[in-house]
């Protein structure tokens, strides 16, 4: 079990704050990006397309990775953490997480390791820059 299985009020207010930071920042980003699509120029948002695609293929073959992972060991798809996938199976990677913790809000990055379930937020991340890639190669066709 994780950390914040029986967290206090204090924990939760923070994760709610982090989400709620989380949202706001992902959402402001997307309508900079919509809103000031025509001032960008067609290779940057031909190039940011096939980037995020390529970034949402890596996290379909983790996705897929979790899933397999999941099948064959006593986690189950709601209690896997993606800090508990990433410190079980990516293990040799593991000090990139501690390194990210040194400078970054720890509670904006347990909201995303630690509190939302490994398949929950490779999805949420693999439908968004999905989308976005998508997006941005429509966008740069539109302007011609």
């Amino acid at each position: 079990m994780h950390a914040y299985t029986y967290a206090g009020n204090g924990v939760r207010t923070a994760m709610l704050v982090a989400g709620i930071v989380a949202i706001a920042f992902v959402g402001l980003v997307i309508y900079l990006l919509v809103s000031n699509v025509d001032s960008l120029p067609k290779k940057f948002l031909k190039v940011l397309g096939y980037f995020l695609l390529c970034v949402s293929s890596v996290e379909l073959l983790i996705l897929f990775w979790v899933l397999v992972y999941v099948a064959i060991s006593d986690w189950s798809l709601w209690s896997l953490s993606f800090d508990a996938f990433w410190r079980e199976q990516l293990s040799a990677i593991y000090f990139v997480k501690e390194w990210l913790y040194s400078w970054f809000w720890n509670d904006f990055l347990n909201l995303f390791f630690v509190f939302l379930p490994a398949v929950v937020f490779l999805t949420l991340r693999t439908v968004i820059t999905t989308v976005l890639g998508f997006w941005a190669l429509t966008a740069s066709k539109r302007q011609g």
